[in-house]
């Protein structure tokens, strides 16, 4: 009788603690699926950041996303892409984007992926907040780097990213490390994370960024503390490399978000 009671104590404990283990974990997607839950996730039909100037782009289209073999894959087409599906305005330098329902605050935002390996494609995960050009609220981290003054988009390098915290879109409402990563573009699969805080009594204020669960560079100044979506894709600004190629691929595996939902987060208006 005895035996069994610790028997059942012991199964009830296990899953209440195994239960407080799923509970802690806010958010995952790992796309194991046959198509992309469109109670996460709404496919972007898009086109922002454009500057005929100095070229133009196609946006981002909802066919340029889909799930396969356990992957959210996100098609890139490249200047020399002649195939039949049309952007907005045209055929070349066109991507596609997810971006979540729900929205985050303060959190741990995760993704396993392999991004696309080309100078002229910007792969992308970003959380984004707009109500004003003085209130955006956004964290990216962006591939290729080393294309920021004083280097030029023709040194666009795929081993470089750039991490960036907004509060608005001046020049003077933002920060912007572009620093060297390594190989990152191998072919293997490796870990993107963004750690945001928004302040509490025992945590700083401050945007955290990690590259194989190393930190890479920490920015103090320009923390959003508004809920915002998480994005997760490829476009074309005009600020990289040439897109010569015809296309190409980001693969992720899982997405992952913790909340900390800290004193400092803020609702989406």
């Amino acid at each position: 009788m005895r035996k069994n009671f610790y028997t059942a104590f012991i199964s009830v404990s296990l899953i209440v603690i195994l239960g407080q283990r799923t509970a802690a974990q806010d958010f995952f997607d790992d796309f194991n699926g046959t198509k992309l839950n469109s109670s996460y996730w709404k496919k972007e039909n898009t086109k922002w950041g454009e500057n005929p100037a100095k070229g133009t782009h196609g946006g981002v289209i909802p066919e340029n996303v889909y799930v396969k073999d356990g992957n959210l894959v996100i098609r890139a087409h490249g200047n020399y892409y002649t195939g039949n599906i049309w952007g907005h305005g045209q055929k070349t330098k066109v991507g596609g984007v997810i971006s979540s329902k729900r929205s985050f605050a303060s959190g741990s935002y995760e993704v396993r992926a392999k991004i696309c390996p080309q100078v002229g494609a910007l792969s992308a995960f970003w959380t984004y907040y707009y109500k004003s050009d003085t209130a955006n609220h956004e964290i990216d981290f962006e591939f290729p780097g080393r294309n920021q003054a004083p280097n030029t988009p023709e040194k666009s390098d795929i081993t470089w990213g750039l991490m960036t915290s907004w509060r608005g879109v001046g020049d003077d409402m933002h920060k912007t490390t572009d620093m060297p990563f390594g190989n990152q573009a191998d072919g293997q699969y490796h870990l993107y994370r963004i750690e945001w805080h928004t302040g509490s009594p025992t945590e700083k204020a401050r945007v955290e960024w990690y590259y194989d669960n190393k930190l890479m560079t920490t920015a103090y100044d320009f923390v959003p503390d508004r809920a915002s979506k998480f994005w997760v894709g490829i476009w074309f600004p005009y600020w990289i490399g040439r897109a010569d190629f015809i296309v190409d691929y980001m693969y992720v595996d899982w997405i992952k978000i913790k909340e900390y939902k800290e004193p400092g987060d803020k609702p989406a208006k």
